[in-house]
């Protein structure tokens, strides 16, 4: 099944070939490519489809979703997606607007890359720079319809190109990413008892909301709240263990703005009250003199 509405500016270009034999021999051929200013209508939905395909922004925002992940891609980002699964994409109404080139491509090399582009058959977004990618989508575009062998030789080495360059830039981001994420956990447990502010967390890391949120749930495991939540909550524990500090006093300490919304918080977590898991606490104890 495919349903789609091509929401799309004059100036959009989508072209087409049908490989033939030499092409189906290369490592990597292209079926299908294009340019799409696409506003805040355009969307595609399919079942399946016989290739992979290939995203990247130039401006505004687009959302790709794949079995449970949703992926919002930015602009200077990529995504490479194997369109045998049901997906759908669409632009985000809060952009308006998603420019980006897109390619339908295949062959035996890609099926060797999918583990390092779509790491656990989860479609993930690459970091890239404009200037390389961009060039390389042009060159495509311009030779697409040209079936002479030079040709599908030289678009076979431009997706080699593309998508080595895809993995290359992520495994070095990977490293600098985690340390701007660790940087951010780092703000987090020096100011846990102060108000939240995502947006702080944002500047330090220089990131957009959506791709800070992923990259804090994959390299700490939750979210920034959730993060600072817990610090609290071991704090309030501590406290409640080795000090006659009241409850109120305790809430206070943590940063909680009142004892009904500490309490609620610490039964959650914890699954009793702060003054049952203290009298736990001090039984406890006593029991060990």
């Amino acid at each position: 099944m495919l349903t789609y509405n091509l929401d799309i500016e004059q100036g959009s270009l989508w072209l087409r070939t049908t490989p033939n034999e030499f092409a189906l021999k290369q490592p990597f051929y292209l079926t299908e490519a294009g340019i799409f200013i696409a506003h805040d209508e355009f969307s595609t939905k399919r079942d399946y489809k016989d290739s992979y395909l290939l995203f990247y922004t130039i401006e505004g925002c687009g959302i790709i979703e794949q079995g449970n992940v949703t992926v919002h891609l930015h602009e200077n980002e990529a995504l490479l997606m194997n369109c045998r699964t049901p997906q759908a994409y669409y632009t985000d109404s809060e952009a308006g607007k998603w420019t980006h080139y897109w390619a339908h491509i295949d062959g035996s090399g890609i099926a060797a890359l999918e583990s390092l582009l779509i790491p656990e058959h989860r479609i993930t977004a690459f970091e890239t720079k404009r200037s390389d990618l961009e060039s390389r989508f042009n060159q495509l575009l311009k030779e697409l319809e040209n079936t002479s062998a030079n040709t599908i030789l030289s678009e076979s080495l431009i997706i080699h190109m593309i998508l080595n360059d895809l993995i290359i830039r992520n495994s070095v981001s990977y490293s600098r990413n985690q340390q701007l994420i660790m940087k951010t956990a780092d703000y987090i447990t020096a100011h846990y008892n102060e108000p939240f502010d995502l947006d702080v967390l944002l500047d330090l890391a220089n990131m957009s909301k959506s791709y800070y949120m992923r990259l804090f749930r994959q390299y700490i495991g939750t979210t920034p709240y959730n993060y600072m939540l817990n610090l609290k909550i071991t704090k309030a524990k501590e406290l409640l263990e080795i000090t006659d500090l009241s409850v109120h006093e305790i809430a206070m300490e943590t940063g909680f703005s009142d004892d009904a919304s500490f309490s609620t918080r610490f039964s959650s977590i914890v699954k009793t009250c702060p003054l049952k898991y203290r009298q736990k606490a001090i039984t406890k104890i006593q029991s060990k003199r």
